[in-house]
């Protein structure tokens, strides 16, 4: 289906699509540009699997909310109740999850709660599981607990936010065991799968330090699998990369990345770089539409 046609498009058409969203807290505005392209060509995927920021950026994108995403991060980057010491002393965490889910979410930049919720699209925040180390996918049909819940830890860095305990277990960030979890949806026998990186496709992990690694001991010395897993995430985050890169050669998945190296750092306060990434984001998606669509009109 070429650009044309898909401008022509007057309803949202499902699409046998799986997107996996990898986090990277405020690189995700390059994600956030991405998936506005497709809210824009009326492109629903029917599975969207975020990690950490992805899990919040993916959120909006089911809402089918274009713009709010990068509207919320770029005007509020430098909003010490949603990123940094107002926070921290409120919450206990660098970024503002209660702030977030409900001043932000429910006055300045309302969630469409009513069409997240009856969406037919299978949302999948990623955690990871801090007394057993392992990673976990809650889909938001089965949540037992609030979905929203599920989203913040999926997004709680590791020193920077604190534990989200769900049921009896405490969770954090997802991308501490599974930053990229496209071998989950292939042994799903998901067929079409969108990975959209917030690093270009060279990027590596440099080593975790060994004084990184006594920070994490002693911070979390009664999370010993938890433990490992934080030590040896480059490790293996570097060695899923080079699949990655493998997979889609083989094409078996597709991939969209940033072409150059990304400079955002996490919790970035420049307004213009965030913009730039967002727009970037945008770029590379509209370069992409038609081969997507290509291929999933293939299959």
């Amino acid at each position: 289906m070429t650009r044309p046609q898909l401008q022509k498009r007057k309803v949202i058409a499902m699409q046998d699509l799986t997107l996996i969203l990898e986090g990277g807290a405020l690189r995700s505005l390059y994600t956030s540009g991405v998936l506005d392209v497709l809210m824009k060509y009326k492109i629903e995927a029917n599975y969207v699997v975020g990690v950490s920021a992805g899990a919040l950026t993916g959120m909006n994108y089911v809402a089918k909310q274009l713009g709010r995403s990068a509207k919320i991060n770029i005007e509020n980057c430098n909003n010490p109740r949603y990123i940094g010491m107002k926070a921290l002393r409120k919450e206990k965490g660098i970024i503002g999850y209660d702030y977030l889910f409900n001043d932000l979410s429910k006055n300045a930049y309302p969630f469409d709660y009513e069409t997240f919720k009856f969406s037919k699209q299978k949302f999948i925040p990623v955690i990871t599981n801090c007394e057993k180390g392992i990673t976990e996918y809650v889909e938001k049909n089965d949540c037992k607990e609030d979905i929203f819940k599920v989203v913040q830890a999926s997004s709680s860095m590791p020193l920077c936010s604190k534990m989200v305990k769900i049921g009896n277990s405490h969770y954090l960030d997802g991308a501490v065991t599974m930053a990229i979890p496209v071998d989950w949806a292939i042994e799903q026998g998901h067929r079409n799968i969108l990975v959209v990186l917030t690093r270009d496709r060279n990027y590596r992990k440099p080593e975790v330090s060994n004084t990184m690694k006594r920070v994490y001991k002693r911070v979390y010395h009664k999370y010993p699998n938890l433990v490992e897993k934080l030590c040896t995430m480059p490790e293996r985050y570097n060695n899923l990369k080079v699949h990655i890169d493998e997979l889609e050669k083989q094409g078996r998945i597709m991939v969209i990345a940033p072409k150059e190296p990304v400079t955002v750092s996490r919790l970035e306060k420049d307004k213009e770089k965030l913009q730039k990434l967002y727009e970037d984001g945008k770029r590379d998606m509209e370069e992409n539409i038609e081969r997507i669509m290509e291929k999933l009109e293939k299959n």
